[in-house]
């Protein structure tokens, strides 16, 4: 017993005294059933060294253990080092404060996972629909994501002669967000997809068949197999939506977790690609920096509804252009 305390004041103390302010969570402490709950943990950096060791706060792998801690194996094999030197990513940190997972490769956000209460439920009741294992335990622990500051950084050790990259600032990281940049859209397209029971999609009456006709392949049919399974699950309508800071998707109205991105997140992603790819043709790495940003500035809007099961009632599903 007194072993376990100390065990829990060193795991306490190691938290206390990691870097930075705690990652305040993005939702209220008080829950939907009246329950309070919230943890908001501060930085917490966990270190690698030449051949794959973890330690934190200076505390190695043995150390802790040594003290009655049971901590998972996580050593990485040296091979997996090296290659991180070798492409100098000096850290990799993710926070979690509620509104998603924010990923930052040497200190730069990339395009990354966003949600809300909305959008976890609406992911959870889909992935029921479609038997995945373990839906209602995971539906409990939605509360707790949204009430969950944490903020993990992996940092190796840089190749010899590299400058150190600092990490980014704990008070700029929690101010991390989508920042579109206000200029007019590259493209703007928007449009309404209907398929029928026979799973043969159309837009404005205009059919996959009178295509073919006009010797136009659109492969977008879909088994009527398919169809029958969104009309049991009633999923009447899907959207997707891209716009400057980020890619949207909504079923029947309501909204899936999205993905988060503007400019510098995309640039940044770019830069991590030619990063860990050295080889490229300069011809490639100019066309993908001319690419990415028109992508990004492209206004879209596509939403596609499927015939309604005998006895639904409609879904009022509205674009989001």
């Amino acid at each position: 017993m007194r072993k376990s305390v100390w065990v829990m004041l060193l795991v306490v103390t190691l938290l206390l005294a990691a870097c930075g302010p705690a990652m305040q969570p993005a939702a209220g402490p008080e829950t939907e059933s009246g329950e309070v709950f919230m943890v908001a943990l501060p930085r917490i950096v966990v270190d690698f060294d030449d051949v794959g060791n973890p330690s934190l706060m200076g505390f190695g792998l043995a150390d802790l253990q040594r003290y009655g801690l049971y901590v998972p194996n996580y050593q990485l094999s040296k091979a997996y080092v090296d290659m991180m030197k070798a492409y100098n990513v000096q850290h990799v940190e993710l926070r979690q404060t509620g509104n998603g997972i924010v990923l930052f490769f040497n200190g730069k956000p990339l395009p990354h996972i966003g949600w809300s209460d909305e959008s976890l439920r609406q992911a959870s009741d889909i992935a029921t629909l479609f038997n995945v294992q373990n839906t209602q335990v995971i539906r409990k622990f939605l509360p707790i994501v949204r009430r969950l500051g944490l903020d993990l950084v992996l940092r190796f050790p840089p190749a010899d002669g590299a400058a150190e990259i600092p990490l980014i600032d704990p008070e700029e990281a929690v101010k991390v967000m989508a920042q579109p940049s206000g200029e007019p859209a590259s493209a703007v397209v928007a449009f309404e997809v209907k398929y029928d029971a026979n799973g043969v999609p159309g837009i404005l009456g205009i059919t996959a068949a009178d295509l073919a006709a006009l010797g136009i392949n659109a492969p977008l049919a879909l088994h009527p197999y398919y169809i029958q399974m969104l009309q049991d699950y009633n999923i009447q309508t899907m959207e997707l939506r891209g716009k400057a800071d980020g890619i949207f998707l909504y079923v029947n109205g309501t909204p899936l977790p999205n993905i988060v991105w503007d400019d510098a997140m995309l640039g940044n992603a770019t830069d991590v690609f030619i990063q860990f790819n050295p080889g490229l043709p300069t011809e490639y790495i100019e066309i993908a920096k001319t690419v990415v940003p028109l992508v990004n500035n492209a206004d879209i809007d596509i939403m596609v509804h499927f015939p309604l099961a005998e006895g639904a009632q409609p879904i009022a599903a509205k674009m989001h252009y």
